[in-house]
């Protein structure tokens, strides 16, 4: 009996490894999908109205692709001098509408962070020693600043949690900043992955003991 008993044992470990397994495998696919899903709706039926009155009946992917067209335009004008100048308009006149302008104001800032063309955004990636000194922070790095009185240059640094949008700034002293050579798309993926997708070596722009000095 004792047999039956430990193949059943074993049997019943093997399957719970498989659905496991399983799940693990399937789950990611099966969100994916569904997100993916439930966006292309919703940015399908954003221009409902459009294609109604131009077809006169609802065309499943139309909205999206005319929608794909559309960012793509504008994407042309924003990049040559005179479509700057009117979005620059187009913004000012924006931010005379007061609830609006503080909602635009918000989206486009964080937007802007990740825009390959923003001059505002990401710069590097940067480990910096936060919360504490010898605990190194990974953070994306907007700009070096210096304080009025000190002539120290300060790393204004984010460091977001695993959903990006919500983290903490913080003013961090150039000594205690450690530039790194990852490209800034590769750290937001090693941020969202909660540091699973981390390379055993980080490539750095500076040995550390080029930069972690005493302090």
């Amino acid at each position: 009996m004792g047999w039956i008993q430990s193949s059943g044992d074993r049997l019943r470990t093997t399957l719970r490894t498989q659905f496991i397994t399983g799940l693990v495998i399937v789950l990611p696919v099966a969100l994916s999908g569904y997100i993916f899903t439930r966006i292309f709706l919703f940015l399908d039926s954003l221009l409902d109205p459009l294609v109604l009155l131009v077809v006169g009946r609802p065309i499943p992917g139309l909205g999206v692709a005319v929608l794909i067209a559309v960012i793509f335009f504008t994407g042309m004008v924003a990049t040559n001098v005179i479509g700057r100048r009117l979005l620059r308009l187009l913004e000012g006149l924006l931010n005379h509408i007061p609830i609006f302008t503080k909602l635009y104001t918000a989206i486009k800032t964080i937007l802007d962070a990740f825009s390959p063309s923003g001059g505002k955004g990401f710069r590097k990636v940067v480990l910096a020693e936060y919360p504490r000194s010898g605990a190194y922070t990974m953070g994306f790095l907007t700009q070096w600043v210096t304080l009025e009185g000190d002539p120290v240059r300060y790393g204004s640094i984010f460091f977001p949690s695993n959903n990006l949008y919500i983290g903490v700034q913080a003013f961090v002293p150039e000594s205690m900043v450690l530039e790194t050579q990852i490209p800034v798309e590769e750290g937001i993926r090693m941020i969202l992955s909660g540091g699973l997708g981390m390379p055993e070596r980080l490539p750095v722009a500076k040995a550390p003991d080029e930069i972690f000095h005493d302090h």
